[in-house]
């Protein structure tokens, strides 16, 4: 039998790609400059040699047989914004025994591969194949040599070829490596072989070597897209098995290079920070305008690298039975309670619906409320006084916010909810997106419900990606830009674009201007006022806008608590809109000032310290003006205490001791002259 002659190597160098991009504002998103195309020096490629000793199918003999085998093609290059290859292929080697030339029986088959491993040195990689398939295999496909290795680590191919024995070669097999290793973990996912070696009767058609599918991330939800095009190879095999003839009808095409919005300098960046904090999490930012990702971390990860071949059970064991189970992509996967980065879009559902009129509505904070016979408390446990919408928002005061809420009620905060995207999964080429969950109102407006409405908890669920979304929505205040992962599809072999994915407009809020102001306003307090509670994330040039949480999680049967910071930075090209969450161990409690806010801030000013590395522009100053925040001031005379829980007993009591009411006439003025503290 002829001896395979399958050889190549990888030769795959991606250029810098650049990420210019205009930020833009209004009711459509900027259309981000195209980045400049990949170049490469070689496509992998496995080259069949024509075999021709003369026959051909068209005057072969009648007990020769003609076969078509499919040539799997190399999967899609991905490659980030700033140039980084992400996912390739080079071409591995695994080795095969022609059984025919050593054995005559299949007894001696199995005997001929038992004997194989004696021959190479120890630890040398051998498949577990069982003498019934080594038999089925000499009986049925003779002419096709029997893999009994999987690819072979590169510290055993030096010099392998020189040495091996007459009945033995090396074939070759396309490889997919994941040069980034867990950085795009859960972004790419990862393949696996969806066709295993055959041993049986050879079929109408066979495969060259086993073909792959996608099994997570983008490898799985772009399989069809990534695959590329097979290619078929004819193959005339005599009686004994002796290939006469072969010849290459369609050569294998890759899938078009794809490239990414992620910046990996952000991306790595990102994951150090969440490293660093020691405990699980994810990042996730954004370009407000455009919706392009800009990097999107779940932490901890996994390598990819581990599935290529398959990997075995102890080892995805250890993975998938890990405590802080690194396959999960607590990013877009994970739904927790947002708790109070929840509140900017309660505000706007008062404002949009009429109940809260701008800072003229004004409304105490007392250290707690019974409602409905429940006592719900604040974060702070003295009272913090009569405080308006922007105040309540600088100090997230949960007790503000319930009795916003039973003003509200719920059909408008989950109209509201809904506009930002909440409740619906963002569309991402992703396999398992969370949708989150806004309740429904006719069944969650009773007011313990509305309660937990109010500050993001209860059943109020959103993903990492999802309040960054939304976050954009603030930023640019018109729309939540659909989410764009992939910038552009390029041509394999010269790089030249032949898709480009244009920026799209996935929810259109129509909010009032001034009432995202408002809120606005509110949003840089949290972080620039003196009275914030992420005052450790400000900086001075760009300015954040963001609003911290926290929130109570239940997995597994066990409590967890998580905090969050979200919001945006004040530039443009790109405005980059951003969400951070942690999650503590045990009953640890965690505040998002403390636990979330330094994740954020840690990658924010690197990035803008160093703005050509991480392609941002630093703005010469504040894009916009920021109006007075009031402080909150004693209950005046004016404030008349309403009961809202029961008209009687214990819950009237609670409420009256702890000062939580609602006002009766709306007779303050446009800007109370309340000092700050």
């Amino acid at each position: 039998m002829t001896r395979s002659l399958w050889t190549g190597a990888l030769a795959l160098l991606a250029s810098s790609i650049g990420m210019a991009q205009d930020g833009g504002s209004g009711t459509h998103p900027a259309a981000a400059p195209m980045a400049a195309r990949p170049t490469y020096d070689a496509v992998p490629k496995v080259p069949l040699q024509r075999i021709d000793h003369g026959p051909t199918p068209m005057t072969s003999l009648p007990d020769w047989q003609l076969h078509t085998f499919r040539i799997p093609a190399p999967r899609s290059v991905v490659v980030s914004s700033d140039g980084v290859v992400l996912a390739t292929n080079h071409i591995g080697k695994r080795l095969v025994c022609r059984l025919p030339e050593r054995a005559k029986t299949p007894e001696e088959a199995v005997a001929r591969v038992r004997a194989i491993a004696g021959e190479f040195s120890e630890g040398f990689p051998f498949l577990k194949i069982s003498d019934e398939e080594i038999k089925r295999h000499f009986q049925h496909r003779p002419g096709l040599p029997l893999p009994v290795s999987p690819v072979i680590p590169e510290s055993f191919l030096c010099a392998l070829e020189d040495v091996l024995p007459a009945d033995l070669a090396l074939d070759s097999v396309y490889v997919r490596d994941y040069p980034a290793g867990e950085l795009a973990a859960h972004l790419l996912g990862y393949i696996g072989v969806s066709l295993p070696d055959q041993h049986g009767p050879i079929g109408k058609v066979e495969y060259s070597f086993p073909p792959t599918e996608g099994r997570a991330g983008m490898e799985k939800s772009l399989d069809a897209e990534w695959r590329g095009t097979d290619g078929e190879v004819l193959r005339l095999i005599d009686p004994q098995g002796v290939v006469r003839h072969q010849e290459v009808v369609r050569e294998a095409e890759p899938g078009d290079t794809v490239v990414l919005t992620v910046h990996m300098g952000m991306q790595r960046l990102a994951k150090k920070m969440l490293e660093r904090s020691g405990r699980p999490g994810a990042f996730v930012a954004v370009d407000a305008d455009t919706g392009d990702i800009l990097a999107m971390v779940s932490h901890p990860s996994f390598d990819p690298n581990l599935f290529e071949g398959g990997i075995s059970q102890v080892a995805y064991d250890a993975l998938a039975k890990a405590e802080d189970a690194p396959l999960f992509d607590r990013a877009v996967t994970g739904a927790y309670p947002p708790g109070s980065t929840f509140k900017p879009f309660v505000a706007l559902a008062g404002m949009d619906s009429g109940h809260i009129e701008g800072t003229r509505t004004l409304f105490s904070g007392p250290a707690g409320m019974v409602i409905d016979g429940r006592y719900f408390k604040n974060h702070s446990s003295t009272p913090e006084g009569l405080m308006d919408v922007r105040y309540a928002l600088v100090r997230s005061c949960n007790t503000w916010f319930y009795q916003a809420a039973l003003e509200i009620g719920a059909a408008p905060i989950a109209d509201v909810s809904r506009r930002f995207g909440f409740g619906v999964a963002p569309e991402l080429p992703l396999p398992a997106v969370a949708p989150g969950n806004i309740p429904d109102p006719a069944q969650y407006g009773d007011p313990r419900s509305l309660a937990n409405f109010s500050i993001g908890q209860g059943q109020v669920l959103a993903s990492p990606v999802q309040l960054a979304y939304a976050m954009a929505g603030l930023a640019n205040g018109a729309y939540v830009p659909k989410p764009r992962l992939i910038r552009e599809s390029a041509d394999p072999h010269t790089g030249e674009a032949v898709k480009y994915i244009e920026p799209a407009v996935a929810h259109s809020l129509g909010l009032r201007p001034e009432d995202v102001d408002i809120i606005r306003d509110g949003l840089w307090g949290v972080v620039n006022h003196g009275a914030g509670t992420a005052g450790g994330a400000s900086m001075r040039n760009p300015v954040v806008y963001g609003k911290t949480g926290t929130s109570q999680w239940a997995t597994g049967g066990k409590m967890r608590y998580l905090a969050w910071f979200s919001g945006w930075v004040d530039a443009e090209r790109p405005r980059i809109a951003f969400a951070a969450v942690t999650q503590g161990e045990g009953y640890e409690t965690l505040s998002g000032g403390r636990s979330a806010a330094p994740i954020a801030a840690g990658v924010l000013r690197t990035v803008y310290k160093e703005p050509e590395t991480y392609a941002v522009t630093v703005p010469d100053g504040p894009l916009r003006q920021v109006s007075g925040i009031v402080a909150a001031a004693p209950l005046p005379p004016e404030i008349v205490i309403e009961d809202i829980g029961p008209r009687t007993g214990i819950g009237g009591f609670f409420r009256r001791v702890f000062g939580g009411g609602r006002r009766n006439a709306r007779t303050f003025p446009e800007e109370p002259s309340f000092p700050e503290p």
